[in-house]
Parts: structure tokens; C-alpha cells; sequence
């Protein structure tokens, strides 16, 4: 009874085992993987900013003295984060694929540890059959069960044996696992860290080659590019106007003077009307002054006529 059960015991542990690496098989490749497309995925976004950081400088030669050295800083920037991420690709390869994929070959090894201990539980369970049944053959021929016996009593040390070989390698695997899965996933961390902190000052850079741009100066640089390719039209506008403006301002000096001499001629025609009635009230007035000193004589005499007459009349007059 004490074997039978020492028997399943060691057919349990056996099976766990087995389960145990068949689920370290799957999830590490799984895992593996996993992190192989990331870095995949990652060498195409490295090539995908070669190919930005490629059309910025293309784009770049193109603009304007201040945008071109801003684009020219920022292409740059964005070219070294590649370099940095060829970098974290070449690093999780080699410290976090590789190592993945070296769990497979001793998942492999510890099979196969694991099929010599079946390999020595079975031979033990196939003794102590064989035991069972010359016992039950013959009860009485002791020598055949003294062999049988002797067999199964080396088919057990040889399958304790290795089932302590078996826990052993086992418990060195799984120890050995635990740290390696540890520091693997510590290095995915650190690179990750690490790239992320050198992009961080790259970006930081290239934020500030971006401010760098001065919009106003590289619009006046536009400008000044844009007044050439239309000077031809302006030169003949600019001369159409000079003559326009010419043309105006004699035609407003003749007018000018014209209105000048025409104001001077009734001016003086005006004086001249002016002085003519003049002359005509001085004359009038000297008519009326000649008249009335021609009345005021002939007052006089009549007033000495009168005189005369009273003197007559009242014989004051003398002959």
C-alpha cells in the first residue's frame, strides 16, 4: 500500500511538472512574441521618421531664410530620435527577445528530464506489476519473487532517484526563471526608460528650433520676393500716374492762370467803370454847383431890384 502510494505521489508531482513547463513554454513564447513585434514595430517607425525628418529638409530649402534654419534645427532633432530608436531596437533584441527565446531550449531540456523520470516511474510501476503477478502464479516459488522483488526494489531507487533529480532541476529552473523574467522585464524598462528620456530632450530642442522661426521677417523676405515679378506693371502704372498727375496739375496752372488774367481784366475793367462814374458824379455834381451859383445871382439882383424899387417907391431914390 505504502508503495502504491509513493507511486501516484511521484505520477502527480510528475504531471504538475509536466503542466508547469508546458505553461512556461506557452506564455514565454508568447511573450517573446510579443516584444519581437514591438521592436518590429518600432524599426518601422524608425524608418517612418527617416522619411519625416527627410521631406522636412527637402521642404526646408524651399522657405525663407528663418523657416529654413528653424525646419533645417528640427529635421535634425528628428533624424537623432531614429538613431535613438535604431538604439532601443538593437537593444530589446538582444537583452529581452533573445533571452525569451532562449526559454524555449530549456523548456526543451527539462522535458526531457521530465520523460527520463516517467520513463523511471513507469519501469517502477511495471516491476511491481510483474511482482503482483508471480505472486499470484506462484505463491510458493520464491525464487522468481525474491528476483521480482530484487527488480523492484532497483526500478524504485532508480525512479526516487530521479524524481529527486526531477525536483531539484526543477526547483533550480523555476528559481532561475523568476529572476530571469525579473531582469528581463527590468531591461525592457530601462530601455524604454532610456529612450523615452533622451526623445524628451530631443523634443525639447526641437521645440525651441521651432520658436527660432521669425514669421514677421521670413513675410517681409515674402514680400520682397513677391514685388519683383510684378515691378514691370508697376513701373508703367507709376508712370501713368506721374503723367496723369502732370497732365492735372499743367491743366490746373493753365486754368489757374487763366482765371488770373480773366479776374485781372474785369478787375481793371471794373476800376475803369468805377473811375468813369466817378468823373461823371464829379462833373454832375460841379453842374449842379455852377447852377446854384447862378441862381444865388440871380437872387442877388433881384434882391437889389426889389431894393431899388422901395427906394423909388418911397422916394429914397435918387437920380
Amino acid at each position: 500500500m505504502q508503495r502504491g502510494a509513493d507511486i501516484r505521489a511521484r505520477e502527480n508531482q510528475s504531471r504538475f511538472v509536466q503542466q508547469r513547463i508546458s505553461d512556461i513554454e506557452k506564455h514565454f513564447a508568447t511573450i517573446c512574441q510579443d516584444v519581437a513585434a514591438y521592436a518590429r514595430k518600432s524599426a518601422r517607425l524608425r524608418d517612418k521618421g527617416d522619411d519625416l525628418a527627410k521631406d522636412l529638409l527637402a521642404y526646408a530649402d524651399s522657405e525663407a531664410q528663418s523657416t529654413k534654419s528653424g525646419l533645417t534645427a528640427f529635421a535634425e532633432r528628428i533624424s537623432s530620435m531614429q538613431d535613438y530608436r535604431q538604439a532601443e531596437v538593437e537593444r530589446l533584441e538582444n537583452k529581452v527577445v533573445q533571452p525569451l527565446t532562449l526559454y524555449g531550449t530549456q523548456c526543451k531540456h527539462t522535458r526531457e528530464d521530465l520523460k527520463n523520470s516517467f520513463a523511471a516511474r513507469d519501469r517502477e510501476i511495471n516491476q511491481q506489476k510483474k511482482l503482483e503477478r508471480v505472486r499470484q502464479k506462484k505463491p510458493g516459488d520464491r525464487h522468481q519473487i525474491s528476483q521480482a522483488e530484487s527488480k523492484l526494489q532497483r526500478a524504485t531507487v532508480d525512479a526516487t532517484r530521479t524524481n529527486k533529480a526531477l525536483e531539484d532541476q526543477m526547483d533550480t529552473f523555476e528559481r532561475k526563471r523568476l529572476q530571469d523574467i525579473k531582469k528581463i522585464l527590468s531591461e525592457f524598462v530601462k530601455i524604454e526608460m532610456l529612450f523615452h528620456a533622451k526623445c524628451l530632450e530631443t523634443l525639447t530642442d526641437s521645440f525651441q528650433c521651432l520658436q527660432t522661426i521669425n514669421d514677421e521677417d521670413d513675410l517681409e523676405e515674402f514680400r520682397s520676393s513677391l514685388r519683383p515679378l510684378n515691378q514691370t506693371d508697376s513701373n508703367s502704372r507709376l508712370d501713368i500716374q506721374r503723367y496723369d498727375s502732370k497732365t492735372s496739375l499743367n491743366s490746373t496752372g493753365a486754368s489757374t492762370n487763366y482765371s488770373t488774367t480773366s479776374r485781372q481784366k474785369k478787375t481793371k475793367l471794373k476800376r475803369q467803370e468805377a473811375d468813369h462814374e466817378e468823373d461823371e458824379v464829379r462833373e454832375f455834381d460841379d453842374d449842379e454847383e455852377s447852377d446854384e451859383d447862378e441862381e444865388d445871382e440871380d437872387d442877388d439882383e433881384e434882391d437889389e431890384d426889389d431894393e431899388d424899387d422901395d427906394d423909388y417907391r418911397y422916394g429914397n431914390y435918387k437920380r
